[in-house]
């Protein structure tokens, strides 16, 4: 798939396959201790991909990305 910011799917597939990463260090803190500063960190490390995928490949891919997630999540919402 070949979009307008020139990504393709592998690039798609290798920040999916980051942001599931993150998102899996997330939910482990998250479950130790919800309000430690491990899960506030693994949280804003997700935040700060999202931007910087929106920022570098445009809203597109990180609505692809973000997608993703959420389906892979079961409920959980990568927009937070």
């Amino acid at each position: 798939m070949q979009t307008e910011a020139g990504f393709d799917e592998e690039t798609i597939e290798r920040l999916e396959e980051q942001s599931r990463l993150l998102l899996k260090m997330y939910d482990a803190e998250f479950a130790r201790d919800p309000s430690s500063p491990a899960t506030e960190s693994s949280r804003s490390n997700m935040i700060a991909l999202r931007h910087s995928i929106s920022q570098i490949y445009g809203k597109a891919a990180a609505s692809e990305v973000a997608h993703s997630l959420r389906t892979a999540s079961d409920g959980v919402s990568a927009d937070e």
